[in-house]
């Protein structure tokens, strides 16, 4: 066989015995160049990106913090509603963003994207890891409502493929 370049399919030959010269037979696994784990990735980024980007996923995630932003300021020490608030944002905006990647991606698994974001952190876009940890990261969840409660919105936003800061 000749020397292929790296994103091209394999090609073998196949004799039949039905004709002297055989027939070309296209074998490929790999369609997107690039690891399994990383098409998945990125599968699993794309649809997470429309996600975030969703007007739904914005209107819930904007209600939950306006309907809680008044209990946050910007004190060294933290209340203990934070924590209440904090777990009950963490699930609302986990479930929803699980429910809508099974329902887009056959065979979802929300641990192994925890494990994939892990493997993979430096290849992931900045804005998706910023609501990701609002979700993970306390400082960043507070951050987050104290962004609400100063501006009535977020400082950050997902506008098509960029982060915009307000």
């Amino acid at each position: 066989m000749s020397d292929l370049s790296e994103n091209q399919p394999e090609i073998a030959l196949c004799d039949d015995g039905d004709d002297e010269l055989g027939e070309e037979e296209i074998i490929s696994t790999d369609f997107h160049g690039g690891s399994t784990e990383e098409n998945k990735l990125d599968e699993v980024m794309g649809v997470l990106q429309d996600v975030l980007i969703d007007p739904d996923f914005v209107q819930l995630q904007t209600d939950f913090c306006q309907k809680h932003c008044e209990y946050f300021d910007d004190a060294s020490e933290n209340k203990l509603i934070y924590m209440d608030l904090f777990k009950e944002y963490t699930l609302l905006i986990e479930n929803y963003l699980e429910a809508r990647l099974q329902a887009e991606i056959e065979d979802f698994s929300m641990d192994e994207l925890c494990q994939m974001i892990q493997d993979h952190e430096d290849d992931i876009a900045g804005d998706v890891v910023d609501i990701l940890m609002s979700c993970t990261d306390f400082d960043e969840f507070k951050s987050l409502m104290l962004s609400f409660k100063q501006n009535d919105h977020a400082m950050f936003e997902i506008q098509g493929d960029s982060l915009i800061c307000n």
